[in-house]
């Protein structure tokens, strides 16, 4: 079999992925520049966000550093959540310290791998229920996992399809 010279012309055996990020906060492209958010002092250099004392005073001694606001700062100023975890039932009021305990366990191991997953309230509904805001839909998933599995329960996830926006709502009776 002969092969057309245009069709051998066309052929590309490297493939790269295109992904779209449909989220407004993040940034479109990588900056060359090493920047700091002046409210929670995360470093953002080499496309990444990190979260370490000893990095943020290294870097603040470099004159040509850029102050500005994160993304996870940005969306709890606008107070615009990427998750909403809602915990019903007869078990979470008189349990309420014991699940506070897990969330903020959580998001302090969520943190440590990507500082813009964070908490950004946490309310009690008249109703008996708490609800919690995050900055983004892997801590909403991941504190449903986790309050499951400690406390048994049943968790519903529901996921937006126009935004990125997840729901979790989970229940126990007793």
């Amino acid at each position: 079999m002969k092969m057309n010279a245009s069709t051998a012309k066309n052929y590309k055996p490297s493939y790269k992925k295109k992904t779209i990020t449909t989220d407004p906060y993040l940034p479109k492209g990588g900056s060359k520049k090493v920047s700091v958010c002046e409210r929670c002092h995360a470093v953002y250099s080499n496309k990444r966000w990190s979260l370490s004392s000893e990095r943020y005073d290294m870097v603040m001694q470099d004159p040509a550093v850029t102050l500005l606001v994160c993304p996870a700062c940005h969306k709890m100023q606008d107070d615009l959540p990427g998750g909403i975890v809602t915990l019903k039932g007869a078990y979470v009021l008189p349990h309420k310290q014991e699940l506070l305990n897990l969330v903020k366990n959580e998001e302090e191991r969520a943190r440590g791998m990507n500082p813009l997953e964070r908490v950004m309230s946490i309310k009690e509904n008249g109703g008996g229920s708490l609800v919690i805001n995050t900055t983004n839909e892997r801590l909403a998933q991941r504190l449903g996992k986790a309050i499951k599995k400690a406390f048994h329960g049943e968790v519903a996830y529901h996921f937006s399809h126009d935004n990125k926006l997840a729901r979790v709502d989970w229940e126990r009776a007793v």
